[in-house]
């Protein structure tokens, strides 16, 4: 089977079945009419052939490009909320620790502020004491 640029099967200008050029017992201009006539029709079918595979090839690269751009979109987002929890963790890390920190320093704070004033509390029993024991020597030793 004879097939044309365009991939279909060769063919006289009015549809017959005819795989070859006019016969020529019909007259030169009949031939060379018919012969320009299958040539444009050839050059029609190509380039209508052509314009068909440019469409399909577009149509399926742009239809990959735009799940590329779906996928690249999705990824973004997938590592955008990873990054998200990963700074939670991070965050709620670094206030916890801070607030044991902060806890222990006020519990630090509030036992060496208690121990302080137990020894000065302490410290004022002894001197007052002292001072009595004093005063009654005193008091002993004048009568």
């Amino acid at each position: 089977m004879n097939e044309s640029i365009s991939g279909q099967a060769a063919s006289g200008s009015n549809g017959s079945d005819r795989a070859k050029l006019s016969i020529p017992q019909e007259g030169l201009i009949y031939t060379w009419v018919d012969g320009s006539l299958g040539v444009v029709e050839e050059i029609v079918r190509a380039g209508f052939g052509f314009l068909e595979d440019v469409r399909v090839e577009t149509q399926e690269r742009l239809g990959a490009t735009l799940d590329l751009i779906e996928g690249v979109d999705r990824s973004v987002f997938r590592v955008a909320r990873k990054a998200l929890v990963r700074m939670d963790g991070i965050s709620e890390r670094a206030l916890s620790s801070s607030q044991i920190g902060w806890l222990a320093l006020l519990g630090t704070i509030r036992r060496t502020s208690q121990g302080a004033a137990g020894f000065a509390s302490e410290t004022v029993v002894a001197v007052v004491g002292e001072r009595r024991a004093t005063q009654q020597l005193i008091i002993q030793q004048s009568s």
